[in-house]
């Protein structure tokens, strides 16, 4: 009988750090300029940031499992996982145990 072994990167937790250029994203989705951030709230699930632009408003709403979504009053500009926002998000990999790097393919 063969015994399975999961790959060393597999035995331990792993922590994804997003980085996220809010303004520059909105300026991408929305295809204006000048957001301001007027309010940010963290929460047990999610963080959430309101911006907003002349009479203009922005929600964003960033949960902690990587998934995102932005608001423009009742349009949504995007609704997705964080890795599609390609040239906006880094993530980032980490072994929750001892914070070294984890480098995933």
């Amino acid at each position: 009988m063969l015994e399975s072994v999961p790959p060393a990167f597999l035995d331990h937790s792993i922590v994804c750090q997003a980085e996220v250029d809010l303004p520059a994203w909105l300026d991408g989705l929305s295809g204006k300029s000048g957001w301001r951030l007027e309010r940010e709230e963290e929460g047990e699930l999610y963080d959430s940031y309101d911006f907003c632009r002349e009479d203009e408003e922005i929600q964003v709403v960033i949960y902690h499992t990587g998934y995102a979504t932005v608001e423009n009053g009742e349009a949504v500009l995007y609704d997705g996982h964080l890795s599609t926002a390609v040239g906006h998000a880094q993530l980032q990999y980490f072994n929750a145990e001892n914070g070294e790097r984890v480098l995933l393919n």
